[in-house]
């Protein structure tokens, strides 16, 4: 295996946890990175703390681009700045530096640069490709030893997406074959994709044509309810080999999460309420705070109220309630229940007011969930 592939498979086992939740994941280790080194020299050492800080910024914000920021690569040149600690270790006889470093100052840097910022909670996608093996065209599985399904676990932890792939046991077989993937009937991939606990879907189609790859690939809200499935986003091209097609492919994906769930600061002072109904205990209060606090979407979280088994929480926010309604829908242990604006009558459910005035005054709007 080429050194440089082995330093990205080395950086993916070691630096990128991906830890599946009901549907969506929550992406973990993401303010340390493992750098394949030849030495401990402080030259390299040097170099590496820098590859190491890039690969950080870049997971927390989900844009490669993000790197060229000058706020960023300023901190990127001065990678002792943010780190909180490194070490070696030896992997199959490979030198290897670990590197951590200041989450709270990764995520202050991005929000100066006025950058996005991407929080663990990401949804999880499942990908059905179309490919072709030793002349024999198949749906790429699991537990294919391809290069190409390597290449997109790869892929799909450097940039912090979490994909995937099929099993193709006794009840895929049984739902799907590859000339569905390959024209990308959606009835038929959208029907075999219910038994996986995914939030979208994905179809990928790579054909070797001559010297070059065509591939295609299209995105699709998994929990869809149209009668007449339209993709998100829709990506084609031709390629000098599989891996760039991997990496299209990934890099779309990608593109299209960042703008659904990774938010910049909009410099307005938006702020929403939340109710969460069914908290019985400190411990789950404990837990909730934990998960709004992490939320890219929210600037600071306060208790309003906890009442019964509802407590209610004022929340300030970089962007929107909407944006907010994305990252909440996208976890499965939340059922939304109800919005409530200054017009609707308030609901037993919610705090009650020192008087009708003081309400309407201090709340806008209020999002009720139940948690599970």
């Amino acid at each position: 295996m080429p050194k440089f592939l082995l330093q990205i498979l080395l950086f993916v086992l070691l630096s990128v946890g991906l830890t599946t939740s009901s549907m969506s994941a929550e992406v973990g280790l993401l303010d340390e990175a493992d750098i394949v080194v030849s030495s401990r020299a402080k030259s390299e050492r040097q170099q590496a703390l820098k590859t190491a800080l890039s690969a950080v910024f870049v997971k927390n914000s989900g844009l490669p681009s993000a790197v060229s920021h000058p706020l960023v690569k300023a901190q990127i040149n001065q990678p002792e700045v943010l780190l909180t600690q490194y070490g070696y270790s030896e992997i199959d006889d490979e030198l290897v530096l670990k590197a951590n470093f200041d989450h709270k100052r990764i995520i202050s840097t991005l929000r100066q640069a006025e950058l996005p910022v991407w929080g663990k909670q990401r949804p999880l996608t499942l990908l059905w490709v179309s490919i072709e093996d030793n002349g024999e065209r198949h749906i790429l599985s699991d537990i294919s030893d391809m290069d190409t399904r390597t290449q997109i676990e790869l892929e799909s932890s450097n940039k912090g997406i979490p994909v995937i792939l099929p099993l193709m046991d006794l009840d895929d077989v049984m739902k799907i074959n590859v000339s569905d993937v390959r024209g990308m009937f959606t009835d038929v991939v959208s029907e075999a994709s219910k038994r996986y606990r995914a939030d979208y879907f994905a179809i990928a189609d790579m054909d070797q044509v001559g010297g070059f790859v065509r591939f295609q690939v299209s995105l699709f809200d998994k929990e869809s309810d149209s009668a007449v499935m339209q993709p998100l986003i829709h990506h084609q091209a031709e390629v000098l080999d599989y891996e760039t097609a991997t990496n299209q492919i990934l890099s779309t994906l990608a593109e299209y999460f960042v703008s659904q769930y990774a938010f910049a600061d909009s410099g307005n002072s938006a702020t929403t309420h939340l109710s969460l109904v069914g908290v019985q205990n400190m411990a789950q209060l404990v837990e909730i705070e934990a998960y709004l606090n992490q939320l890219s979407a929210i600037k600071s979280v306060s208790l309003h109220q906890f009442k019964a088994d509802t407590v209610t929480y004022k929340l300030s926010l970089f962007g929107t309630a909407d944006d907010l309604q994305k990252l909440l829908n996208i976890n499965k242990r939340l059922t939304q229940l109800d919005t409530l604006n200054q017009s609707e009558p308030v609901d037993a459910v919610l705090p009650s007011p020192e008087s009708e005035e003081d309400f309407k005054t201090e709340l806008t709007e209020t999002l009720i969930y139940q948690w599970h």
